[in-house]
């Protein structure tokens, strides 16, 4: 009988880190899933809602009620499509930019415990979730994306303590 313990170690690698982003994020006031959208907004801007379905996995259906959940607490706004008619452009607005801020700084202490800990160097992990990521898509049937480039995903690093 095959090993099924890749999918199994995958489902509780998620659950961790959803709880710590959550108690991280708890005092900013957003939950994850809307930060994860809010990023890929500011991270694509002007984007649309297809090119964040494509860049996130999140089907459109699941989509458009987070945009307007997004849109509700005015951390997006809508824009029209200069060559689309039917469709619209997603931007960040003031306050959306603040919060994805304060997300960031909320974010970078759980990313240096983490990295503190690891056995190995965190590139090595990065790599291998990419590496599977990238082959879940395929079992999917879905088209591989292009990487983002790592320093723009990275977290900022704080100062020592003097």
């Amino acid at each position: 009988m095959p090993n099924r313990r890749l999918l199994l170690e995958a489902a509780t690698t998620s659950q961790y880190v959803g709880r710590i982003v959550e108690r991280q994020l708890e005092p900013v006031g957003i939950p994850g899933y809307l930060l994860a959208l809010l990023t890929h907004v500011r991270d694509h801007a002007p984007v649309t809602p297809s090119t964040i379905s494509d860049v996130s996995g999140v089907p459109m259906t699941t989509l458009r009620d987070n945009i307007q959940r997004l849109v509700d607490r005015r951390l997006v706004r809508r824009t029209g499509h200069p060559h689309d008619g039917r469709s619209y452009l997603l931007v960040l607005t003031p306050k959306g930019k603040r919060v994805t801020d304060a997300a960031g700084d909320a974010l970078l202490d759980a990313y240096l415990a983490l990295e503190q800990r690891l056995p190995r160097p965190l590139h090595e992990y990065e790599e291998a979730l990419e590496e599977l990521n990238e082959t879940l898509r395929d079992v999917l049937g879905e088209p591989a994306e292009e990487p983002a480039p790592l320093a723009r995903t990275a977290p900022r690093r704080r100062a020592a303590p003097r």
